[in-house]
């Protein structure tokens, strides 16, 4: 009998915007003080170097994580677009958790859509001391975003 999953082992999203004008680049920290949602990674975790495959999104896979990230946070349909390209993944006790990159896809960044929902955005610079698995996610995210 295989062991069943950690029961945090769902996924998680990192969500940001990216001004298509200034190319400012910023980041949610959730009301946990993590940069990951629905919910922190545990204690004990650490990041996955290498992912070992193709990371695009299969696009029945990229519709169904948006309608989760939508239905979890409580946005309008649309107003977060999962990457396509990225996929990371943090291993927890006894299991793997992916994370992915979701994108806030109006023109200025919905400061107040994410108050209202106990987040803050902030640059990247801001976000030093987080757990050092997301700041591992940060990094790979932030060179995924700007080509890095």
């Amino acid at each position: 009998m295989k062991p069943r999953p950690a029961a945090d082992a769902e996924s998680r999203f990192l969500l940001y915007h990216l001004h298509p004008l200034s190319s400012r680049l910023l980041f949610v920290r959730h009301a946990t003080g993590s940069v990951l949602t629905p919910r922190p990674l545990p204690f004990l975790s650490s990041p996955v170097e290498d992912a070992g495959s193709d990371p695009t999104l299969d696009p029945v896979l990229q519709l169904r994580l948006g309608m989760q990230i939508h239905a979890g946070l409580g946005f309008e349909p649309g107003t977060l677009l999962v990457e396509r390209g990225f996929l990371r993944r943090a291993e927890i006790p006894r299991a793997l958790v992916d994370i992915y990159l979701a994108k806030f896809s109006a023109l200025d960044a919905p400061h107040d859509e994410v108050r209202a929902k106990g987040g803050e955005f902030h640059p990247i610079t801001e976000l030093q001391g987080c757990h050092p698995v997301e700041m591992a996610m940060l990094r790979w995210a932030y060179e995924f975003l700007l080509g890095g």
